[in-house]
């Protein structure tokens, strides 16, 4: 078995707030989608991925795996979703839209929220020079639409499955005073 080298992520553990963190799958990504739009406020939304148990969610930032190969980083993501109890992984923040056409390399709002099942929801919208929002509402797109998943996002569980990854986690004790 090969492993991967270790990454220090910053992350949170919390309790799970159903207002915050809804259970349906539209519900949970529009509330998700909003949480961008709040941040973009306050500057451009670092990549961040979301790993939601029943009642605990677990967050962490992936700026330090930002500049890092894609199949590291889809490895990484995969890990996170191989832990036993997970009901979805969501990955959120401003990135760069890549594909064919007049929005190649545009700064994009986006969510991506995945389940074990395979099931997935997205929604993106264009960002403009101002950091406000383009157009009136985002691109939403999932798979009980039978729409096709985004190219280069997702697939983490089944990846998982394949390759039996799990992450390790090695929590720094915090201190009592």
């Amino acid at each position: 078995m090969t492993k991967s080298p270790w990454h220090r992520l910053q992350g949170h553990v919390g309790p799970r707030d159903f207002e915050r963190y809804p259970a349906g799958d539209e519900a949970l990504g529009r509330q998700l989608f909003s949480a961008v739009c709040k941040a973009l406020l306050r500057g451009r939304p670092a990549p961040v991925a979301f790993v939601v148990y029943g009642d605990s969610i677990e967050r962490f930032s992936l700026k330090p795996v930002a500049d890092k190969p894609a199949n590291l980083q889809r490895r990484l993501l995969s890990a996170m979703a191989g832990q036993p109890g997970v009901e979805c992984l969501a990955v959120l923040g401003a990135f760069r839209f890549r594909g064919g056409g007049p929005m190649n390399g545009q700064l994009v709002a986006s969510v991506f929220v995945e389940w074990p099942d395979n099931r997935w929801w997205t929604a993106w919208q264009p960002i403009g020079p101002n950091r406000s929002l383009v157009g009136s509402a985002p691109q939403v797109r999932m798979a009980m639409d039978g729409s096709p998943r985004p190219g280069g996002v997702g697939g983490w569980f089944a990846l998982s499955r394949r390759l039996g990854l799990r992450l390790r986690v090695h929590r720094d004790p915090t201190p009592v005073h």
